[in-house]
């Protein structure tokens, strides 16, 4: 797969090129450069590109080890998949992949009009944003720099470079050689130093913050339940579950001359497998602009200013600027921050006001959780259009086609209810949770069995028991079957903390 995408990425080399000559005998040649844009509730760098003629969101991850579709991206454009029986690891565990052909696959100036096969990951903890993911062995087919501080990364071609410093800013900057592995990424391993013990990192453009696995932790004497550690909520990926996370203090990280002091990092225990010890993530590379020296195996690194690593819980400066310069995806992040009261005082006007503004700019997500409070307020005509077209955007969504399917039934098109969340089972490829609420809606198991369904897997058992006596009695008052829908209620009032979506 990586090799019939490679050409794509050097045909740029006939657009933006210039030699900068940094010794008599090293060109070092400015191949393109791409801007980078900040997408979906997590705010992760993406490119523009299009997939068979439609515009798509990629992200750009050096964490990946594969260039890949996500599942929504392939649905959006009804492509044919078919199971490869590999499983790729996240974070939250395993996902299947499946693949599949594109016609034209294009980022920025390039275009590659010839059949490219991709892989396409079969599940996520959330609907990602993003049709692509852009993974390592694309991104690093040549020196890559990445400056998220300016939004832009840039390809260069080096020749006859090998022993000239590669020094392309004023800041003064570290360089970090790495060897070659039989990984299947190219993405460098190097050394980082945490509380005097040597951990194998890498950095991860498409980890949102830096985190160090709790194996690591623990052997840098790091105590998640101690004095300063803080358990936050579970993180996702790839794979359906979610993985343990907790902030905890540090007392000295250091790479190269760059030596970090009385910080806090965030810790997870993964799901999956994992080769590393520490991520790092957006939070490190908003502070320092790095090139990935992939002709010298070097890293390039230089320290901008700011904070190295951040918490991840609170409101940032460069969070509210991108709102406020009208990116709906930031505008929906502040939104959930303040209806959630997550890093900052919940207020509910100013959720409400945030996600009017995403919910107008396209920003699917906001979308369908506008039309679902239009839904619950009784406005059925404006939910049942802000759910459909949210949908459209994100048709492998497996919450959205519930709540359309309640906002028809209430709205007394019950038979259409049905088809389209028919249509929308038949388009989800795998039978993980909430799919027994869509089956019990569509009439193909029974009360009793949706309840045993949602008691499966005993760590999440509880907090599925009530989501789905929420979704029943939802079914129940929908179908105007005021006693049933009072009972389930009643259960889910005194025995959930919250309930379902």
């Amino acid at each position: 797969m990586i090799h019939r995408l490679a050409p794509l990425l050097f045909c740029l080399m006939s657009g933006l090129a210039h030699a900068a000559g940094v010794a008599s005998e090293c060109t070092y040649t400015d191949v393109g450069s791409l801007p980078l844009r900040y997408v979906g509730e997590s705010l992760v760098p993406a490119v523009a590109g299009s997939i068979n003629g439609l515009p798509s969101v990629m992200l750009v991850d050096t964490g990946s080890s594969q260039t890949s579709l996500t599942m929504n991206g392939a649905t959006r454009r009804d492509l044919p998949l078919f199971l490869t029986g590999v499983w790729v690891e996240g974070i939250g565990g395993g996902a299947l992949l499946y693949r599949t052909r594109v016609k034209e696959f294009s980022l920025g100036p390039a275009h590659n009009n010839d059949r490219t096969e991709l892989t396409v990951i079969g599940s996520t903890s959330f609907t990602p944003a993003f049709d692509a993911i852009l993974g390592a062995p694309f991104l690093l087919q040549m020196d890559l720099e990445f400056d998220l501080r300016n939004k832009r990364m840039t390809f260069f071609r080096a020749h006859d470079c090998s022993k000239t410093a590669l020094l392309l800013w004023q800041e003064p900057t570290i360089m970090l050689p790495f060897d070659r592995s039989d990984d299947p990424s190219p993405n460098p391993h190097f050394t980082v130093v945490v509380n005097g013990k040597e951990m194998d990192a890498v950095i991860d453009s498409g980890a949102h913050r830096s985190v160090m696995t709790l194996k690591a932790a623990k052997r840098a004497g790091i105590d998640v339940n101690g004095p300063g550690a803080v358990r936050l909520g579970d993180v996702g990926g790839i794979g359906t579950t979610r993985a343990p996370h907790w902030i905890a203090p540090v007392r000295k990280v250091q790479f190269g001359d760059e030596t970090i002091q009385n910080v806090e990092i965030g810790v997870i225990d993964p799901q999956g497998a994992n080769d590393f010890d520490l991520l790092l993530g957006q939070d490190f590379l908003r502070a320092h602009r790095v090139l990935f020296a992939m002709s010298q195996e070097k890293l390039y690194i230089a320290y901008l200013g700011g904070d190295v690593f951040t918490r991840g819980t609170g409101l940032e400066p460069w969070m509210r600027a991108e709102a406020d310069h009208g990116n709906p995806d930031a505008q929906y992040a502040l939104a959930m921050m303040y209806e959630d009261g997550d890093g900052v005082t919940a207020d509910l006007e100013q959720a409400r006001a945030w996600l009017d503004k995403a919910a107008a700019g396209g920003q699917p997500n906001a979308g369908m959780l506008l039309g679902r409070q239009q839904m619950l307020d009784g406005h059925l005509d404006t939910a049942i259009a802000q759910l459909r077209g949210a949908l459209d955007q994100l048709p492998a969504d497996r919450i959205g086609p519930l709540w359309l399917y309640l906002a028809r039934v209430r709205h007394g098109e019950a038979a259409l209810a049905q088809t389209e969340l028919a249509a929308a089972r038949k388009r989800q490829r795998e039978d993980g949770w909430p799919v027994p609420i869509a089956e019990f809606y569509l009439g193909r198991i029974g009360a009793a069995r949706l309840l045993e369904e949602a008691r499966k897997d005993e760590k999440r058992a509880h907090d599925r028991t009530c989501m789905a006596q929420s979704y029943m009695a939802e079914w129940y008052e929908a179908r105007g079957d005021k006693a049933e829908a009072a009972t389930l209620q009643a259960a889910v009032q005194a025995n959930c903390r919250a309930a379902a979506p």
